[in-house]
């Protein structure tokens, strides 16, 4: 069985702040450490599920968020950013795979369930899926549902498991902390990996991971709310856009490839 694991740093248990992000703060070095038990409790659950090809991509936003000697042996690791247009889902189209994992992700932008809530890149003040507020989750949830993967598990913010858990009903998810306000409380360090490894074992095991599976859209409206009336401006000459707005823009596909494409030239660019 081969698992996918997309794995990010915001929803990582007790972090609260951008710059426990940063691989160059030194502040973020406990957090890392942190980021990367989840992780490793992760492939390990999975392992103990029956996978015995684990394919891990580090998607904090510089791609070095993971400390490669603190993870369990017998997996592939990708780090930094391939710049294609599958984003913290990179490598997924490389091999078939029968389930995907996320672990560290957050609420996205507008949202009050994590101080650290935001989009793909921080420059976006909403983005919208077919008239909802979506955000990394959702885009990412929708890449494994063009391939056809089931994602069995997510660990993160209350928030982002709420939402995972509306999309996803058979989703089983570890919710490690909560936001209030430019705060967070958070279940123990811990308690937080010893749930990801024992859930995300259930998540895979005797088949559990193919009710999963990612309902698609028959087509996407993807609306962006930038913060620069520049961006809007700028991006509005991608073909298919249509600025709705000084800061708005919309597009449009039945195709969710091309969507990815507009979010890699238009959002992630």
């Amino acid at each position: 069985m081969r698992v996918y694991i997309s794995s990010d740093i915001e929803g990582t248990c007790g972090l609260c702040g951008f710059a426990e992000t940063d691989p160059d703060n030194p502040c973020s070095r406990y957090f890392r450490e942190q980021m990367t038990r989840e992780v490793a409790a992760a492939v390990s659950g999975a392992q103990k599920g029956g996978a015995d090809d684990i394919f891990v991509k580090d998607t904090n936003y510089t791609g070095r968020g993971l400390i490669p000697d603190m993870l369990p042996p017998k997996i592939s690791l990708m780090r930094g950013n391939a710049n294609d247009i599958y984003a913290m889902m990179s490598g997924i189209n490389v091999r078939r795979f029968d389930a995907v994992m996320m672990t560290g992700y957050h609420s996205p932008a507008k949202d009050d369930a994590n101080p650290l809530a935001h989009n793909a890149v921080r420059h976006i003040e909403t983005l919208k899926i077919n008239g909802e507020i979506a955000g990394e989750f959702a885009l990412n949830a929708y890449t494994a549902g063009y391939f056809d993967i089931p994602i069995s598990f997510i660990s993160g913010d209350k928030g982002i498991c709420d939402m995972a858990s509306e999309l996803i009903p058979g989703i089983i998810t570890v919710p490690v902390q909560e936001g209030f306000g430019g705060a967070t409380v958070s279940i123990s360090p811990s308690e937080a990996v010893s749930l990801i490894l024992e859930s995300s074992e259930k998540s895979v095991k005797d088949g559990y991971y193919k009710k999963c599976n990612v309902k698609m859209p028959e087509s996407f409206e993807i609306g962006v709310s930038y913060e620069s009336r520049v961006e809007a401006y700028r991006n509005s000459f991608y073909p298919g856009v249509i600025q709705v707005a000084p800061k708005k823009i919309r597009f449009k596909s039945t195709n969710y490839l091309d969507v990815l494409r507009f979010i890699h030239f238009c959002i992630n660019g």
